[in-house]
């Protein structure tokens, strides 16, 4: 998952609050936020975190 993709996700999904993903996933409310404005970095400990969430909402990993 790259951060494009993330965000991709989000914007195809308007209802889907990233607070709500944040507290599914263990993070703190604003983790998203932050890791979208570039004041975090999207690390794989954060990923493994939030696919099987985001899995739920409809995001499918790509196949290469």
């Amino acid at each position: 998952m790259t951060l494009e993709a993330l965000k991709q996700f989000f914007e195809e999904r308007p209802s889907l609050s990233m607070r709500g993903v944040n507290q599914e996933a263990g993070l703190s409310t604003t983790y998203l936020s932050k890791i979208f404005l570039g004041q975090r970095p999207l690390t794989q400990k954060t990923i493994d975190k939030l696919i099987p969430i985001l899995k739920k909402y409809g995001y499918q990993e790509d196949k290469k």
